[in-house]
């Protein structure tokens, strides 16, 4: 799909996000114990490492210019902010005992979340942010 420039890195993230969707879901579905509990290193590690800066980077250039500026997009874009808080509540959640389901309720919401932002969200912004709203975008560093 092409995007805006600015939107590169996010849109390259959520193509590793749908990656690591379908890898866990597939452990979550096939996977013995040893598979699971390694699944779950994996999801914390990938989280850590990666989901929540991805998050942050979102919501602080994305997510609130929507919430200040572009309100037609609340909507969209709450659900989205929720989902954000239910994947953070998941991930210390993931035991061994709630493996299986944890992994794959995760790998689910990851790639239905993602798959929302890529053909609904991005297309809506990419229609009304400004250009300073989209160098935003691209400038962003994590605190």
């Amino acid at each position: 799909m092409k995007r805006k420039e600015q939107l590169h890195k996010l849109s390259s993230e959520h193509h590793g996000s749908l990656v690591m969707a379908k890898r866990i879901a597939k452990i979550a579905e096939e996977g013995n114990e040893e598979e699971l509990l390694e699944a779950i290193k994996t999801v914390q590690k990938y989280y850590d490492d990666e989901l929540e800066e991805h998050f942050q980077h979102e919501e602080h250039t994305i997510f609130a210019p929507i919430f200040k500026v572009h309100k037609e997009h609340i909507g969209l874009a709450k659900p989205l902010l929720k989902e954000h808080g239910l994947i953070r509540m998941l991930i210390p959640a993931l035991t061994p005992d709630t493996a299986r389901d944890g992994l794959a309720t995760f790998a689910a919401l990851l790639k239905d979340h993602t798959r929302v932002e890529e053909r609904e969200l991005f297309p809506a912004i990419e229609k009304t942010f400004s250009k300073e709203e989209f160098d935003a975008v691209l400038n962003f560093k994590p605190i």
